[in-house]
């Protein structure tokens, strides 16, 4: 598949970033990796393959040196199915892509790669599926998903597994992951501090 350099103008980039960081003990999004704050990775990789970014956050006053426009959650305390939903109801684009605040090593031509899967088919999700599970927080969700997300929400059930489970989902396995990336690093995300040390080597 040819994979286009320009930006996606029917996406969205989208940061989530309403989690508590417990098992980090701080702010994880704000831990520095090479002398920037992880979320600021995310935010300078997708600024430039979107027209517009959003930041999908309860607590916008922490992130306010980004400048990006922010939205809260519909749902409060539903976790990140709560921040899929809010950001789809937000965006003015039909899709988002939607990446953690914790993954600083998000690889720019795979983001091309899932973008350009979401726009020549009609799928709710495109999503990265490794050996290690899926990866919901590294994916392309369109609007058409936002009836089922609702429904689910409503319910109380927050699981995105089981959301998931009920959507048309392009499931982009190790195989197919390989032919764009050289490894699955990509996915590395900083849920503690021995995370953050095992890319930065210290």
């Amino acid at each position: 598949m040819d994979i286009p350099e320009s930006s996606f103008p029917a996406i969205t980039g989208v940061i989530m970033a309403g989690g508590i960081s417990s098992r980090f003990g701080s702010n994880k999004a704000l831990a520095l990796f090479n002398n920037k704050p992880v979320i600021q990775h995310v935010a300078d990789t997708l600024s430039p393959l979107f027209p517009s970014c959003l930041l999908a956050t309860n607590t916008p006053e922490a992130y306010a040196f980004l400048g990006l426009p922010t939205v809260g959650d519909i749902f409060p305390g539903a976790g990140p199915l709560g921040g899929i939903h809010a950001a789809l109801h937000a965006i003015a684009e039909p899709r988002a892509f939607v990446a953690g605040c914790d993954m600083p090593l998000l690889d720019p031509q795979l983001i091309r790669f899932l973008c350009t899967l979401a726009e020549q088919d009609d799928w709710d999700v495109v999503l990265p599926w490794p050996p290690s599970g899926p990866e919901p927080l590294y994916a392309v969700y369109s609007q058409s998903a936002l009836p089922v997300i609702e429904k689910n929400l409503k319910q109380r059930n927050w699981k995105l597994t089981d959301t998931l489970a009920e959507l048309r989902v392009r499931r982009v396995e190790e195989a197919e992951l390989l032919t764009v990336v050289k490894d699955l690093s990509t996915f590395h995300n900083i849920n503690r501090p021995e995370d953050l040390a095992d890319i930065t080597g210290s």
